[in-house]
């Protein structure tokens, strides 16, 4: 009986060792599957917040290479430094030429061979003339080619040193008679780009801007070898060369895992590449899973011996602790564990009190901190400067205007008035299409001291429609640029009289809001840049047509917004097509016919 007795308790201790390794094998199974899913995490969200930042440093490079490009420009068209150069007067056309080269900030030096010459502005590169690409540039067109850094020679008192250069070259061509009159080259030291780019900088990281040939234009530790023949493989590297959109990839070198993310700058000319070890990215990750692993490792073998000898001993104290912890579970904070057994249980319970204490204070003190956030907040609110107060104050001049006799200034402070009242609308952002109307009213009133111009306006709403709500300030940007484009880009002796309508259209459960002019109308690509948001060199406010026709999507859905049909040299129609929320009933249309005279 003794002898079955013992073997039963053995047989307990051996099931409650295996139960326990059994236990603890599981999670640490699943952690290893857990920390690989947390490491392609890490890098899945550090390529989307790297992606944005890659893309804000390229416009910035854009931003940089617009203003060289400039540069060039304005020294084609400047007619006194056109001059100089036609009539060989070479002094002036070297005192031109350095006067642009003292303007700007970036660039190094300004290089030309045209019929007076070799002539340079700033920086003294050894080799002159026989460094200029004239090779290259003899089979363009006028158009900017980018040449990526190479190491250049400056004179610098009597020696010499060297300098990272990036250039712009180009055909000097007369904008009134197209005939080529030479060469302009434009050096930039490398470090103006590594500039930009400083702000991607981090411990192991690096910064690559190439051409779309791998040549590299600068590189955040100066290594300019071309980058089909550096760490990227060459699969990786026609992948970012043949992409012009933000992306980012993985890849091997030497069995070492890296992220690259890229985008595109200088008109898809140039690539921006910044690259990171993976174990960078793992470092606090594989930290903490090697910890995990140990300790896991420690409490595996403790619960092993536990189990085997002091089975019963510890049951009992673990059901307790058990117990607490589902009350902690359930949300109960002040529970606590007494355990007195003098092993690691007590230990145990100690750290779960602690851990209890901390997690009660934690949960308090992000209360505190929420508080603290909100009152900020709060605090900031208070701190806006309020739209009424410039609102009343624009009242009261008006007030003023009209006592002293001053009428016209009266009138268009009024108008500006009631434009500001329906801007702040009290958070509203639908009004009705009356009031959008008398909004627009209001701004042709302010107009008549900007146009010296005849111009009518002729509306044709149905009463029914007047009620019905839509997003306020859509009719006004419409307005606004057949103004600009009818009358302010129109010559006097070519301006007629601008004729502008707005009348609506029914269409059963929807309508159509129309503004019609006379004006000298668009072509086919103004009319595609103003559904991507760009600016057309006519100033046409594309932006904001751009702007009314996404604001509409978003309201009302994909079925509704703008359509524009133009024709050059006769006017343009711009169709807003919006939902009807009013009664069905047709009433008698109210013609209205407004002609403004300036």
């Amino acid at each position: 009986m003794q002898i079955e007795r013992r073997e039963k308790k053995r047989s307990i201790a051996v099931q409650l060792m295996v139960a326990a390794l059994l236990f603890a094998l599981i999670p640490m199974s699943m952690s290893v599957l857990l920390f690989q899913n947390i490491k392609k995490v890490i890098v899945d969200n550090y390529s989307i917040s790297v992606e944005q930042s890659v893309e804000a440093v390229a416009e910035n490079i854009n931003y940089t290479l617009r203003d060289i490009e400039d540069l060039s420009n304005s020294l084609m068209i400047n007619h006194e430094l056109m001059d100089a150069m036609k009539n060989k007067n070479l002094q002036a056309y070297a005192q031109g030429l350095n006067s642009y080269y003292i303007s700007s900030f970036t660039v190094d030096g300004i290089y030309t061979i045209t019929d007076c010459g070799y002539t340079s502005a700033g920086a003294e590169l050894i080799g002159g003339a026989s460094i200029f690409p004239v090779d290259v540039l003899a089979n363009t067109s006028g158009e900017t080619i980018w040449f990526p850094t190479m190491e250049q020679r400056v004179k610098i008192l009597s020696g010499s040193v060297s300098k990272d250069y990036f250039s712009m070259g180009r055909k000097i061509i007369d904008v009134n008679s197209l005939k080529e009159l030479g060469y302009i080259l434009i050096r930039v030291d490398q470090w103006v780009i590594q500039e930009v780019c400083s702000g991607l900088n981090e411990e192991g990281s690096d910064i690559i801007v190439c051409d779309a040939n791998g040549d590299i234009i600068t590189h955040s530790n100066g290594d300019y070898t071309p980058l089909s023949e550096r760490f990227i493989d060459n699969k990786s590297s026609k992948t970012i060369l043949g992409n012009s959109n933000t992306g980012s990839l993985e890849y091997k070198v030497d069995e070492k895992e890296y992220v690259a993310v890229y985008s595109s700058c200088n008109n898809d000319k140039w690539r921006i590449i910044k690259t990171i070890p993976k174990d960078l990215l793992y470092r606090q990750i594989n930290s903490i899973q090697a910890n995990v692993y140990r300790i896991g490792s420690i409490v595996l073998g403790v619960m092993a011996i536990i189990a085997f000898i002091y089975s019963r001993k510890i049951t009992n104290p673990i059901i307790r602790m058990m117990e607490q912890m589902k009350k902690v579970e359930q949300g109960n904070l002040d529970v606590r564990v007494d355990i007195e057994v003098h092993n690691e249980l007590d230990d145990l319970g100690d750290s779960f009190n602690q851990m209890v204490s901390r997690l009660n204070d934690l949960v308090e003190e992000v209360v505190t901190v929420e508080k603290q956030k909100n009152e900020m907040e709060l605090e900031v609110l208070h701190a806006q400067i309020n739209p009424h107060f410039l609102y009343n104050t624009l009242n009261t001049i008006r007030w003023m205007a009209k006592i002293k006799g001053e009428d016209s200034i009266s009138s268009a402070v009024l108008a500006l008035v009631k434009l500001l009242r329906v801007s702040i609308s009290l958070g509203k952002s639908m009004i009705t299409i009356e009031e959008e109307i008398e909004y627009v009213q209001n701004y042709l009133l302010i107009q008549k001291l900007r146009f010296n111009q005849t111009f009518t306006m002729e509306y044709s709403i149905d009463d029914e429609l007047k009620e019905v709500n839509i997003p306020k300030l859509i009719l006004q940007p419409i307005v606004e640029n057949a103004l600009i484009h009818g009358i302010d880009e129109v010559s006097e002796e070519d301006r007629d009289v601008l004729d502008i309508r707005i009348f609506t259209v029914d269409k059963g459960d929807s309508f159509e809001l129309i503004i019609e002019d006379n004006g000298p109308g668009m072509d086919s690509h103004t009319i595609e840049n103003i559904f991507r948001g760009e600016k057309d060199i006519n100033k046409f406010s594309t932006v904001g047509l751009n702007n009314v026709n996404q604001r509409i999507k978003m309201y009302f859905g994909e079925a509704y917004g703008l359509d524009i049909l133009s024709t050059v040299g006769i006017g343009t129609k711009v169709i807003i097509c919006l939902p009807k929320h009013s009664a069905d009933e047709v009433v008698e249309t109210i013609e209205v016919v407004e002609t403004i005279d300036v």
